[in-house]
């Protein structure tokens, strides 16, 4: 499954590397989560961050461990996260 992680950074580009640094660091520290790097979208969204990960909850403990260290960031005024799974995660039969 993927994970996109949508944000509005209100930030400096030194403090969003950063950002990005401590996410990274907390994804490689879970097992079946892995961050593959921040976007740019083709939206109103000012960065999109990319996970794949082995299932929802994988992927969604990267964001519980940077709540429970760095608590919620003040450069990130909205967020939204979108999951893509496959039929055959979700045990889709025709």
């Amino acid at each position: 499954m993927l994970g996109l992680y949508y944000i509005r950074w209100t930030g400096t580009s030194e403090e969003l590397r950063e950002y990005v640094a401590k996410v990274s660091e907390i994804a490689n520290g879970i097992e079946g989560a892995d961050f593959k790097g921040i976007f740019a979208p083709t939206s109103a969204w000012n960065c999109v961050l990319l996970f794949e990960g082995t299932s929802f909850e994988n992927v969604l403990q990267v964001y519980k461990e940077y709540m429970k260290k760095y608590g919620a960031n003040p450069r990130i005024l909205v967020a939204k996260f979108e999951s893509l799974f496959t039929f055959e995660e979700v045990n889709y039969s025709r």
